[in-house]
């Protein structure tokens, strides 16, 4: 049956990354090492011959976009719906800000399982993964086959993990992503799913040394 190889890539590091600042929506720039981690993820990925290179429309996503269209010279598209979470009043500000500023949903951040919280005029987590799942399903049925890539944020990766393989909100926490990391999924269609790589990631220089089950990635998407 035919499919689609679906690559999801997670940004680089950011300017404040030490300070544990929830960004979301906030428009924040890669480090020196966060634009590094994406051309090397970039160096490894560029001869898969995608069909389409997307990325949220924030700059820490959209930069290894234009990286990878600049290589392959195929078209960048920046989609809006596939942004982070948005913090609402908890944009911008560190995690002891937060506790400071807003202690009620201090323990929510960092144990989900307390429930579907909100964000003070931002997502809950159930309105972010509806989001999610609205903008996936869209993306998926433009690309029923072939090979396409998208580059975006922590969240967004954990919420397209969990619609494919029919998880809950709490569980989509479960899977970690790093900076720069590397999901790789078939889709099928009529339903089913492969996963291929989750979190594939090694350190600052470690997609020059990718492993021998990388090589199985380059065997192209085909019934």
């Amino acid at each position: 049956m035919a499919f689609l190889r679906f690559y999801c890539v997670r940004h680089g590091e950011t300017i404040n990354y030490y300070n544990y600042t929830f960004n979301g929506w906030t428009d924040v720039a890669l480090s020196e090492k966060g634009r590094l981690q994406l051309e090397e993820a970039v160096e490894a990925i560029k001869d898969l011959k995608f069909d389409a290179i997307y990325s949220s429309d924030l700059q820490r996503a959209s930069y290894g976009a234009k990286v990878l269209s600049n290589w392959t010279k195929v078209e960048h598209t920046q989609l809006e719906g596939f942004r982070e979470m948005n913090f609402g009043d908890c944009e911008g500000m560190p995690y002891k800000k937060i506790v400071e500023v807003f202690p009620q949903i201090a323990d929510d951040i960092v144990k989900p399982q307390n429930g579907d919280f909100t964000f003070p005029n931002g997502e809950s987590a159930t309105s972010f993964r509806e989001r999610i799942d609205k903008h996936l399903s869209a993306l998926l049925a433009k690309h029923p086959t072939g090979q396409i890539i998208l580059f975006s944020h922590s969240g967004v990766m954990r919420a397209i993990l969990a619609s494919l393989l029919s998880l809950s909100n709490y569980a989509m926490w479960a899977f970690e992503q790093d900076f720069a990391s590397l999901n790789v999924l078939d889709v099928h269609q009529g339903g089913g799913l492969n996963v291929r790589l989750v979190n594939g990631y090694l350190g600052p220089s470690g997609y020059r040394q990718s492993g021998p089950g990388f090589e199985r990635l380059k065997v192209p998407a085909q019934s």
